[in-house]
């Protein structure tokens, strides 16, 4: 899958994702190529709370609770994170720990 860099007017933005065709086991398989520097990672959620998870928590996490077109962004992200040969985990933990935290405070598990 190759995506053009660029500017892009805001109106065509969204159709940009919304066009991309791929299937669960495609995403998966990005995702998991995408986090391979990832074999662990710990997110403090809030004092109390530690989380560790593995890079396959990490992205059925991420499956579980972004909708197709987040996942869609965040695979845009994390190519463009990758092509400057910088570290996706900081990145990732980012993410994660806004995800973590908006299911603790609804209560999810």
């Amino acid at each position: 899958m190759a995506i053009e860099y660029g500017l892009v007017p805001n109106e065509s933005f969204e159709s940009i994702y919304s066009e991309i065709c791929l299937s669960h086991n495609q995403v998966k398989h990005m995702l998991n190529q995408y986090l391979n520097s990832i074999k662990n990672m710990t997110i403090q959620l809030n004092e109390e709370t530690l989380i560790k998870l593995t890079k396959g928590q990490v992205v059925d996490v991420l499956l579980e609770n972004l909708k197709r077109k987040e996942i869609v962004e965040l695979i845009h992200m994390l190519t463009m994170i990758n092509e400057r040969q910088s570290d996706v985990s900081s990145y990732m933990k980012y993410i994660l720990l806004g995800i973590l935290a908006y299911k603790e405070k609804k209560g999810f598990k």
